[in-house]
């Protein structure tokens, strides 16, 4: 029977083998494979090498889903529409679901990224960067107008 893995296990992996160990449980779906997921993001032991965390990182999923809600896309076409990055419509959304995990490790990077994708898909282009509002986590962020 093999030996379970506790969370020094995973402190004491290198972070190939985290990621390894996070890939395949996200391939297994099982509800062990997703306590492991959990241990490892509530632990922050998926960071990435230079400091930003990959897409797949659960972290960066759960934004994403965010960002994609239909609230979200109301929110950041809003904003667009009222000449504001559309980044300020979701920043504060963003601050609400990920706390503490939202403003380092490129997470802002990466609001920015998906945040465009939405806005491209929703046939906006970005036309620049703009200030970000007050209480945004993010500072600059870009600015679309409907094509």
């Amino acid at each position: 029977m093999p030996k379970p893995i506790t969370i020094e296990t995973l402190k004491a992996m290198p972070m190939a083998g985290r990621y390894a160990l996070y890939e395949n449980a996200l391939k297994l779906g099982t509800p062990e494979a997703k306590t492991m997921i959990d241990l490892l993001s509530r632990h922050k032991l998926l960071g990435g090498i230079g400091g930003g965390l990959p897409r797949h990182h659960p972290v960066i999923r759960d934004m994403e889903d965010l960002i994609r809600s239909p609230e979200a896309r109301t929110a950041a076409i809003g904003a667009a529409d009222d000449g504001l990055p559309a980044l300020a419509g979701t920043d504060l959304m963003i601050q609400a679901r990920l706390g503490e995990d939202y403003g380092d490790k490129d997470t802002t990077s990466w609001a920015g990224t998906l945040q465009a994708e939405v806005m491209y898909e929703a046939g906006y282009r970005q036309v620049g960067k703009r200030p970000m509002p007050a209480g945004c986590v993010a500072k600059r962020a870009a600015f679309f107008v409907k094509k």
